[in-house]
């Protein structure tokens, strides 16, 4: 292996220890960005940490060194977190039955719908076709099909200007017919149960009434434009077009793929039990201490506290029964976060709503890991991979903050920066004497990250549809 000279280089650092580093090339690893005793960071997992890092962690001239090097800090004190067993600690072990919960309902959807769906190039130029075709609708809305029905039937013989405006005269709320009127739409704008009974109306023609979210939609087409397209559109909107059409395939899919695993497994909800818990959610988020957790609500739950006190009594009650198993009101609230379930207006009825939610995708999730873990998919390497780099993500919480406690700096506060900074830094100073850090500056040198010139500050932040957990584990903004 050929390695340069050692060269001791004065930068102003965002952490200065940092510089004790030792930068060798390492040319019989070209994925390889910095190898820290026998843990490795790679080019992929540098770029994605970088490019939805904190911005004022990439302020120095050389900036992907500088982050780089607070990776290394991390996966120092990560180390030792493992060395101490802080992998083994309680809030670790949680979160990481948590996320391998998460992955696994990925990873099932991913091998068993994902990587099932193609796109044709035939079905791709038909989307760019039917996108030149523009609607502008108006519509009303009623809460049943027989209120939406005689609507309809009246619109047929008064026409639906006439009838709206009959139906908004001495409305509360103010609205005026062009409230319900829309912009011009092309069929990516439209959801298709609308698109699929407004496509062949003519100009002035009403719709029967349709279904869509609990509610009866009635559409009247306004105006129809058609704009002429050429060979340069389709060469030019395929690629955005194909995935698109990917994304409306993966959903459908994945709703048909969920609803026919979960029909069979026969889940029933409790009644009592499910009002038991809904009413001490809402007493809980009445309460002014935003700082009590719920399941410290219950467990302390005093006679001015009748809904809590109730729930304490009848945690082992059973709330939800599922092929192959039970939970009860202890299980269900173990598995959950309560403050995921509060609402701005804190009403019964949207929390209801918001709690039934919760527990269908609750035992969803939980049905779906067991059916992929029961196929071998926890050992997968994208499910691993992900689980790792999490795990050290945590053990370096835990790590330093456990550090940091024996101290005497507990909390972290700006008031204690300087100190924490300077015993981190001794602590990482330590660490490096046990284990060697290389740094392969030419990869890293080759990796491509986003730059924004006009913006420094600028931050860029991507997370889980699912539950708006971060998609990849990032530095620590407490880096300086």
């Amino acid at each position: 292996m050929k390695v340069s000279k050692f060269v001791l280089i004065g930068l102003i650092l965002v952490f200065q220890v940092c510089m004790g580093c030792n930068r060798k090339q390492i040319d019989s690893e070209p994925d390889i960005v910095a190898r820290i005793g026998e843990r490795t960071i790679t080019a992929r997992e540098f770029q994605l940490n970088y490019e939805f890092g904190f911005a004022h962690l990439k302020k120095t001239p050389d900036k992907k060194l500088s982050y780089l090097e607070c990776m290394i800090n991390e996966t120092l004190l990560s180390m030792e977190g493992y060395r101490l067993g802080l992998d083994k600690t309680e809030r670790v072990q949680g979160l990481e039955a948590r996320l391998l919960e998460e992955l696994l309902v990925e990873e099932l959807l991913r091998t068993q719908v994902s990587a099932t769906i193609t796109v044709t190039d035939e079905e791709t130029r038909d989307a760019i076709t039917r996108s030149k075709v523009r609607w502008r609708l108006r519509y009303w809305v009623e809460p049943d099909f027989d209120a939406a029905d005689r609507v309809y039937q009246k619109m047929q013989r008064q026409g639906y200007a006439n009838v709206v405006q009959e139906l908004l005269t001495n409305n509360e709320v103010g609205f005026a017919p062009k409230d319900f009127e829309t912009d011009y739409l092309t069929w990516l704008d439209v959801p298709p149960e609308l698109l699929d009974a407004i496509k062949n109306l003519q100009i002035g023609e009403i719709s029967n009434p349709i279904e869509l979210n609990q509610v009866y939609f009635l559409i009247q087409v306004i105006d129809i434009r058609r704009e002429a397209i050429s060979e340069y559109d389709y060469q030019n909107t395929h690629a955005r077009f194909k995935q698109i059409l990917f994304h409306r395939k993966l959903k459908s899919e994945t709703a048909h793929f969920v609803s026919e695993f979960m029909t069979p497994k026969n889940v029933v909800v409790k009644g009592e039990a499910f009002r038991t818990l809904a009413n001490a959610l809402a007493q809980w988020q009445q309460q002014n201490d935003k700082t009590r957790a719920f399941s410290e609500a219950i467990e302390k739950a005093g006679e001015t506290e009748p809904a809590l006190q109730k729930l304490q009594r009848h945690l082992g009650e059973t709330l939800a029964t599922f092929d192959g198993g039970r939970w009860s009101l202890q299980d269900f609230i173990d598995r959950i976060d309560p403050a995921r379930l509060k609402t701005e207006s804190a009403g019964k009825q949207r929390l209801r709503q918001h709690l039934k939610r919760e527990i269908a995708l609750t035992v969803r999730n939980h049905l779906l890991a067991k059916e992929a873990a029961s196929g071998g998919l926890h050992k997968s390497p994208a499910v691993q991979n992900q689980l790792r780099a999490w795990r050290d993500k945590w053990v370096y919480e835990e790590m330093r903050r456990s550090y940091l406690t024996r101290n005497g700096v507990d909390p972290p506060s700006t008031e204690l920066a300087t100190q924490t900074q300077l015993l981190l830094e001794q602590k990482i100073a330590l660490l490096k004497k046990m284990n060697t850090v290389r740094i392969n500056e030419t990869v890293l040198d080759t990796i491509a990250v986003t730059d924004f010139k006009k913006s420094r500050w600028a931050n860029v932040f991507l997370f889980k549809n699912s539950n708006s957990r971060l998609a990849v584990p990032t530095v620590d903004p407490a880096w300086r």
